[in-house]
């Protein structure tokens, strides 16, 4: 399934296999980590309690288009900005 956290006015989607897999990738240091890199150069990530929900249906297929032009990225989680 796909799952969505927002921060900072910006929704940015991943897949995972239940919601208790989607926090914990949302809560891991390396997301954590990955969103304070983007936000660097921008206000600051305020994003220490990710709460991922589930893709709206134009999330999904904008992660979908996204997903299938990196298909052969070596990534475990692709990241995609989708709002």
């Amino acid at each position: 399934m796909i799952y969505v956290v927002d921060v900072n006015q910006m929704s940015f989607a991943f897949v995972a296999g239940s919601e208790r897999h989607a926090s914990e990738i949302a809560g891991s240091p390396g997301f954590v980590q990955a969103l304070d890199r983007f936000f660097l150069n921008r206000q600051g990530a305020k994003c220490r309690n990710h709460r991922p929900r589930a893709a709206t249906v134009q999330e999904f297929a904008l992660f979908n288009d996204m997903s299938s032009e990196f298909a052969d990225a070596t990534a475990d989680v692709l990241v995609a900005r989708v709002g």
